[in-house]
């Protein structure tokens, strides 16, 4: 292997967000969401770390979050590869920054919530995971899910 390729290997290695590979791999990709079983809506809408479907790993948590309203609670099976941002990491933090924000801050201001999205989209970001089973993880591509019966 040349210098160069282990170089790029290493940093890619770095980069990967280690919480949502392990809770991927301990969950074989199934995540669970409390939600209305028509509108397909859940929680409290507060979306603190972007726009997008919410999930959680813990089946409890989700129960939780159905019984803010008529919810079921369903299993998503999460494309594989994706590539998710760490709400404690460099790059949500320096959006934080940018915004006003610090590191800890949270808001459930819609256009907040927007800026976040996209600059994380625009850092090829498919989503956002939190080491908080309540905030969970959050897939802003409804595509990258699929319902498991």
């Amino acid at each position: 292997m040349t210098k160069t390729l282990l170089s790029e290997k290493i940093v890619r290695m770095i980069v990967e967000n280690r919480l949502y590979k392990g809770l991927y791999r301990q969950n074989n990709g199934v995540f669970y969401r409390g939600e209305d079983p028509i509108t397909k809506k859940t929680g409290v809408g507060f979306g603190a770390m972007g726009n997008g479907v919410y999930l959680t790993w813990k089946e409890k948590t989700a129960i939780a979050y159905a019984k803010f309203g008529k919810g079921v609670v369903n299993k998503y099976k999460v494309k594989k590869g994706l590539k998710i941002a760490d709400v404690k990491g460099k790059e949500v933090i320096a959006i934080k920054k940018m915004l006003g924000f610090e590191p800890w801050d949270y808001t459930n201001d819609p256009q907040f919530n927007k800026i976040l999205t996209f600059e994380l989209k625009r850092k090829k970001f498919d989503g956002v995971v939190s080491d908080n089973d309540m905030e969970g993880l959050v897939i802003f591509d409804p595509k990258n899910l699929e319902l498991v019966e």
